[in-house]
């Protein structure tokens, strides 16, 4: 007689756990003068010690004193749901529950809008999570180590508790951000023009914020105390109060978590960008740089809000000064503009050419795949990020009439419509049957990269089925060959016999039938760009160690977020 494991007709399928996270970092206290936290949904998966998930692996190693600790695996009843302040900020089994329940909900977030699992940047199915790795104010992303590293800052004198900036909600999205971006683009890490590392940052920046926003308890808190009938009065909410008060300060604790005060997040809820940022050498650095796509987000969050925040105000013989509004539900429509606006914001990445990042693709990437999901923007959700956008002087890039014309009427002839959604090599022979009418040159290497099936979910409850695929062209020369071929001249400063590296490539979206509906590229041979790309590579000193230029910035893959991240937060007073 056979037997049938498995599935048990009583067993209730599992979803997600609900478990309570620090909504913030711990210098945040919420009314009750406690530690503000959040209870949260996070993933379900079959957990083993560590504690392991599907995706995720907390591994505690503590470098500096070669402790190494096993928790057990997250339990389907949250064991710290009631835990004091002191439970939470010294037992390191909270730590690690806490690192690895933030990190699958950030991981979860890019999924859901995205429509489909996500890969690493790495070989390999697990990220780990090092909640205690270093002795030293830093955390960073680590290709090398396929890791998420958070160091510490220990107690300076006796009395005191040891800084962990695993504590911190916003330190952990940020860093898996990092690796999920790394997933989805994994070569905006190459040696590029100054947006490509402040998008990663800035970008980064930007989840953390939205994450934060999307749990109540916070937008409550930074909303101020609410009278005996739960309500604040309207002045709170006004577009300049909810800037200079509740964003100002979120952002200012965050930027001060990850910084000590110089990340994107504080400056740009404090004071935007000039007009002339892009002429300033001061915004070549990646994380100033990326305070100019945190500054257009946040503004474009308090433009949704406030449209969403209108409903509430018309109470019946009130006049204007003595509106009140509830403070549950005006923190309620602040966690649903976060989520809108995060889930646009993501839902773009597909959009984005794999290399050559810059600014205005983004705009055209979330605009683009925004009406692919919500046809009619009837909010005008699309309209605000435009106008932000362009009032920061970025502009959806032009587009040459003829390119789309051609792009619209490729042949198939050959062409597997089912295999254009999984096969690369089917997506490579559609490209080169079909090379000259989308623009691409065939000197150069070329090579698909990926090919990844997605379904959208719209507000309406309909899906989107695509197949989203990316390659990328390539070509390496010395500098005077480079001349030769562009017919330019060569940036001031570098010289004939400089090895030389230059990037393009495209993204290639087909609908379920395997026609295709867009393609987004950077032309290998747009030499223009490319001298820019040279000039800020050899002006900012980003060459290898043989003296290269776009090959490698002289350091691995692995521990250009280690530079990047590096700061003193020893003297932080948070905790």
């Amino acid at each position: 007689m056979s037997e049938i494991t498995g599935y048990e007709p009583q067993d209730q399928p599992r979803t997600h756990v609900t478990l309570r996270l620090i909504a913030q970092d711990p210098a945040v206290k919420g009314d009750d003068k406690r530690i503000l936290t959040a209870r949260v949904k996070v993933p379900w998966s079959r957990m083993e010690d560590g504690p392991r998930g599907a995706r995720l692996h907390v591994v505690d190693f503590d470098t500096a004193t070669g402790e190494y600790l096993k928790h057990p695996g997250i339990a389907d009843d949250d064991v710290f749901a009631d835990a004091d302040d002191d439970e939470l900020l010294d037992d390191k089994a909270f730590h690690a529950q806490h690192v690895y329940a933030t990190a699958a909900r950030t991981l979860a977030t890019f999924e859901s809008a995205l429509g489909r699992r996500l890969s690493w940047g790495f070989e390999g199915h697990h990220l780990y999570l090092v909640p205690h790795a270093f002795a030293e104010a830093n955390a960073f992303y680590s290709d090398d180590d396929h890791a998420l590293l958070f160091g510490y800052v220990p107690a300076s004198t006796p009395g005191r508790r040891p800084v962990y900036t695993c504590l911190s909600h916003d330190v952990v999205v940020h860093e898996t951000t990092h690796a999920v971006l790394d997933g989805l683009r994994h070569r905006f890490l190459e040696p590029s023009l100054p947006d490509q590392a402040a998008f990663h940052e800035g970008f980064a920046d930007i989840v953390a914020l939205l994450s934060v926003f999307s749990m109540r308890p916070v937008v409550e808190q930074a909303l101020g105390r609410a009278d005996k009938d739960g309500r604040i009065h309207r002045d709170r909410v006004q577009p300049d109060r909810l800037r200079r008060g509740v964003l100002t300060g979120v952002a200012e604790q965050i930027g001060r978590t990850l910084t000590q005060g110089r990340g994107a997040l504080r400056a740009s809820a404090l004071k935007p960008p000039p007009a002339d940022w892009t002429e300033l050498r001061l915004y070549d650095e990646p994380h100033r740089r990326g305070e100019v796509l945190v500054a257009v987000v946040l503004d474009v969050l308090i433009d949704i809000w406030w449209t969403r925040l209108q409903a509430l105000f018309s109470r019946p013989g009130s006049k204007a000064k003595d509106v009140t509004v509830d403070r549950t539900r005006a923190a309620e429509e602040g966690v649903k503009a976060a989520s809108q606006l995060l889930t646009m914001l993501i839902r773009g990445l597909d959009y984005l050419p794999p290399v050559e990042f810059e600014f205005e693709d983004l705009l055209d990437a979330v605009l683009l795949a925004d009406a692919e999901v919500v046809p009619d923007d009837d909010l005008g959700y699309r309209d605000l990020l435009a106008t932000r956008f362009e009032a920061a002087g970025i502009h959806r890039p032009e587009r040459d009439a003829d390119v789309l014309e051609a792009e619209l009427m490729p042949r198939y002839l050959g062409i597997n419509y089912a295999s254009l959604r999984s096969d690369r090599d089917e997506v490579f022979r559609f490209l080169w049957q079909n090379a000259p009418r989308l623009g691409i040159s065939t000197r150069f290497y070329t090579v698909v990269e990926s090919v990844l099936p997605t379904q959208r979910i719209g507000p309406d409850g309909l899906i989107v089925p695509e197949s989203v695929a990316t390659y990328v062209q390539m070509a390496d020369m010395t500098a005077g060959e480079f001349a030769r071929e562009s017919e330019l001249p060569l940036p001031d400063g570098i010289d004939h016999d400089t090895p030389v590296q230059v990037f393009g490539g495209g993204t290639l979206v087909f609908d379920q039938f395997g026609r295709l509906k867009l393609h987004v590229y950077k032309r290998i041979d747009d030499w223009r760009r490319q001298v820019r790309r040279l000039s800020y590579l050899d002006e900012t000193g980003r060459r290898d160690t043989k003296g290269g230029l776009g090959f490698s910035e002289g350091r691995s893959r692995g521990q250009a977020f280690a530079a990047l991240h590096s700061t003193d937060l020893s003297s932080g007073e948070a905790w």
